[in-house]
């Protein structure tokens, strides 16, 4: 039984090999998936820097302070968020991308032992 299912195995490896996929990208989906990770953080802290900074603008009595300065922090906050949100969907693209990966072929590798034990005539 246990030759059978190395047998099985081997016979799927041989067919993945024969599909010619494109392999070794896990290292770059790795990073890219990281740099999503370092997005989210940054354009947080972007976001949060420029709304404490629109803060520091205060108006004393008497003098000329206009409130286009509080205002012109704006921009940098919601390019912040911008960032972040980018951020989010390059780690939600990648984390995916692997997850389904597994799936896909675990479900493949599944259906395929189905068949075999269809095929032999033995009940799961």
């Amino acid at each position: 039984m246990m030759s059978q299912s190395n047998d099985r195995a081997e016979q799927f490896k041989a067919e993945i090999a024969e599909m010619r996929l494109k392999t070794g990208r896990a290292r770059m989906e790795n990073l890219l998936q990281l740099l999503g990770v370092i997005l989210m953080v940054a354009g947080i802290a972007i976001a949060l820097g420029a709304y404490s900074a629109s803060l520091n603008v205060t108006a004393t009595p008497g003098t000329n302070v206009d409130v286009l300065d509080s205002n012109s922090y704006t921009p940098l906050a919601i390019a912040g968020l911008a960032i972040s949100v980018t951020g989010g969907f390059l780690f939600l693209r990648y984390s995916l991308a692997k997850f389904l990966r597994f799936w896909l072929l675990r479900q493949s590798y599944e259906q395929r032992a189905a068949i075999d034990d269809a095929s032999s005539g033995r009940t799961p």
